[in-house]
């Protein structure tokens, strides 16, 4: 699956000896061990799992966020079940913390819990260990509103709601020494958060690493914003390269990897072959159209430098936002790569189409698709087209 192609830019390095082949290609693989996440509509991979191949639309109309309609918003988006259940005890975070931790945090300590047992590693064994945190997330909404008021400010927000306390939390709760931090590029964020634990690993810094991604609509004039930017679909749907293509519809979703070395992984799901990415620099169109010229540049130096034929890639699992400028431009960088000299069909599809865009969360959403597609042998179905 191709990584982010926006936002920030890095590169392997090379071998000193033969400048074209990267430092890595002689390393031991690395491997996806472990996976847990919350998506619409569904409490853990499984439940994910069998609506994506029952072909259920994960998006609903309710008002489990704010009334439908308000502010002239669309009225459906996706939505991560009960919010305000949490055993603060355990993770050793105190009643007053819990009560001022962005429910963004409670549930990434629950998830990165979730994806190290389910990789078959008991959390207990990794205390102290050169375990790397890397999370990809870009807001705190509820950090905002408990600033508002000068009568309940309280430094407790300070540790519960910033950005930094996404990863810095985690470390914290299982007492993790690898490098923590969080990435925000936007809707690449998770996806590059993985780029950097992949690079760590690679460079030593650390043996293992959580990579996560969240994202909750809390605020309907966050995503008022996104409304006069011009980007959502009024039917509150992403109709992933259909040419009724309108928008996108926001969604929630937060979801956990464990990634090791393939010689201590107890369990492998996939392995990690390459990582890497790139931005546009200036366009005369504007900062938020996506060009498909670098997208299709970055693409070739991923398979080029994991020497890899893109005419045998059988499926990609694409970015599929469903905006009339973005698909077009993702098209191009795709048939470009991968449409060249093939004697087979190449099968494309979004997970958007079924649960929505989760923006800084979107990347491992997507990843989350493609292992159960591969645990289950089946591509689940796309909506929309």
């Amino acid at each position: 699956m191709p990584s982010g192609t926006d936002d920030n830019s890095a590169g392997p390095a090379s071998d000193t000896g033969n400048p074209q082949r990267p430092f890595w290609r002689d390393q031991e693989e690395i491997v996806i061990s472990g996976v847990s996440g919350r998506f619409p509509r569904s409490d853990d991979m499984e439940q994910f799992g069998d609506l994506l191949m029952a072909g259920e639309d994960l998006v609903t109309e309710d008002d489990l966020r704010w009334p439908p309609g308000l502010y002239g918003l669309p009225k459906r988006h996706g939505k991560l079940k009960e919010l305000n259940k949490f055993d603060a005890q355990f993770f050793s975070v105190t009643p007053k913390q819990a009560n001022y931790m962005d429910p963004q945090v409670r549930i990434l300590l629950e998830v990165a819990f979730e994806a190290m047992l389910d990789a078959g590693v008991n959390p207990v064994e990794l205390r102290g260990s050169r375990t790397g945190v890397f999370v990809g997330c870009s807001a705190s909404e509820t950090g905002g509103a408990l600033t508002q008021d000068p009568d309940i400010v309280t430094g407790y927000t300070l540790t519960g709601c910033v950005r930094s306390m996404f990863s810095n939390r985690l470390s914290f709760a299982f007492d993790l020494r690898g490098p923590s931090f969080s990435v925000d590029t936007a809707c690449s964020s998770s996806l590059l958060a993985m780029q950097l634990a992949i690079d760590a690993i690679r460079q030593e810094q650390c043996d293992a690493a959580i990579v996560a991604g969240a994202h909750l609509t809390l605020t309907p004039t966050a995503a008022l914003q996104f409304l006069k930017l011009g980007m959502l679909s009024p039917a509150g749907s992403c109709r992933s390269f259909d040419q009724s293509g309108d928008g996108y519809c926001r969604t929630e979703g937060i979801a956990a990897i464990l990634i090791q070395r393939r010689s201590v992984a107890k369990r492998i799901y996939a392995s990690v072959v390459h990582s890497k990415s790139n931005t546009d620099g200036y366009k005369e169109q504007g900062i938020t159209f996506p060009g498909g010229d670098r997208q299709a540049v970055l693409l070739e130096e991923v398979y080029r430098e994991a020497e890899l034929d893109p005419s045998t890639v059988a499926y990609v699992e694409t970015h599929g936002t469903g905006t009339k400028v973005g698909d077009p431009q993702e098209a191009y960088a795709i048939t470009q790569t991968f449409c060249q000299n093939r004697t087979t069909p190449l099968l494309i599809g979004s997970v958007k189409s079924n649960m929505g865009h989760a923006e800084p969360a979107s990347g491992l959403c997507s990843l989350a698709k493609i292992i159960i597609a591969i645990h289950r042998n089946v591509i689940p179905p796309n909506l929309h087209f």
